[in-house]
């Protein structure tokens, strides 16, 4: 017979929060104690903040680890702490040393002969998703698909911006629903298009201007015919832009250029995963880092079983190196902000060179580029699957 884990948690703070996170979250923990080494304070500050956003109660007790000495006089005081509570140990993080240290004492403490007042052990195997339970019955257990975006966020050291997510996220996913038969359509001709975003993301940025007055009226190089004529007359019918038929196009506003320069890309990749119903996922979503407050943005996250995947979404022009600072911002981003458990994916609307993708094979990033963006739900399916 299992028996029930103890409510209260003790972990070791560690570099991979979300190892500590998940046994917490999926066994019901109201308490967890964070012990905290001198190295680990800025970890477990972040832990415990993503342990407070869920309703847990935290505390971070210090936790020398100097020699063995100290490690045995440590343990002694948080046996004491206990005073022979139930207690789930997470063995996930610190050293051997520091957790034979804990495990030893806290297992003398509290052999009592009452196989409830055991100390259950646990590890987090996220390579194989499950819970590898040592005492007082071995066993293996799935992994619970528990984390969300703010959890992840948040053990890694990042929050949302004020202005990210409540009316912003409702506000971009109203002007996505609205415009995406135009959307799909950018996707799916993005093969036959690519010769033409060049010229039509050249023309957004120019109404847009860098230095402010904004210029709706553009003129093109040449008539387009074909598919970039097909796509100018959608993009007309969608109130986007006027078109004369000939060279002249005039947007409707700064909100349709940003769209047409790349802003589709994101909302593709939106309807596509919010079609495939993850456990949970965000567009356009602003950061920014807990301790020094610098400000990022991610163009889409997605999070399902407890992995993340972190989403770059590029429309322009593939010249000189730019692909090679696309894959290594989003390799740099998915590292931050969701830890190993995260895989980063470039999805862009121009080819990408086999020089580019090499590099990106190197840093771990995936990429689906021009024809390749219409298989990005088989892509998300069999990420989700995994």
């Amino acid at each position: 017979m299992t028996l029930p884990t103890p409510p209260l948690h003790l972990c070791i703070a560690t570099g991979q929060n979300l190892a500590n996170m998940i046994p917490a979250l999926q066994c019901g923990a109201d308490e967890v104690w964070i012990l905290q080494t001198p190295q680990m304070r800025t970890s477990a500050s972040h832990l415990a903040d993503a342990l407070k956003a869920r309703g847990i109660k935290v505390q971070r007790i210090d936790f020398a680890d100097d020699d063995v000495t100290t490690l045995q006089a440590q343990a002694e005081d948080v046996a004491l702490r206990l005073d022979g509570k139930p207690v789930t140990i997470n063995l996930s993080g610190g050293t051997k040393l520091m957790t034979l240290a804990l495990v030893d004492t806290l297992a003398a403490h509290l052999a009592t002969g009452d196989a409830a007042a055991q100390p259950h052990l646990v590890y987090t195997d996220t390579r194989h998703q499950r819970l590898d339970w040592l005492r007082p019955t071995p066993r293996s257990q799935a992994m619970a698909d528990v984390l969300r975006v703010n959890d992840i966020l948040l053990a890694q050291g990042y929050r949302r911006q004020a202005a990210s997510g409540g009316a912003d996220a409702a506000e971009w996913q109203r002007a996505a629903t609205e415009r995406a038969s135009l959307t799909r359509h950018l996707g799916d001709k993005a093969p036959a298009l690519a010769g033409f975003f060049g010229a039509l993301n050249t023309m957004a940025h120019q109404a847009l201007n860098d230095r402010g007055a904004w210029r709706p009226e553009q003129e093109l190089r040449y008539a387009p015919g074909g598919a970039s004529a097909e796509l100018l007359a959608a993009a007309s019918t969608a109130g986007l832009l006027s078109w004369d038929g000939q060279t002249q196009l005039v947007f409707r506003s700064p909100d349709a250029a940003k769209y047409l320069s790349g802003g589709w890309v994101e909302e593709y990749a939106g309807l596509k995963i919010s079609g495939m119903r993850p456990r949970d996922w965000a567009p356009c979503l602003k950061i920014e880092s807990a301790q020094e407050h610098i400000p990022n943005e991610l163009d889409a996250v997605v999070v399902h079983g407890n992995h993340m995947l972190v989403i770059e979404c590029k429309a322009a022009a593939a010249r000189d190196k730019k692909p090679a600072d696309w894959i290594y911002k989003v390799s740099q981003l998915a590292r931050q902000v969701g830890g190993q458990l995260a895989q980063p994916l470039l999805l862009s609307a121009r080819a990408i060179e086999d020089e580019h993708r090499q590099r990106a094979t190197e840093y771990g990033v995936d990429i689906l580029a021009a024809a390749e963006l219409a298989t990005l739900s088989s892509y998300l399916r069999r990420w989700m699957d995994r």
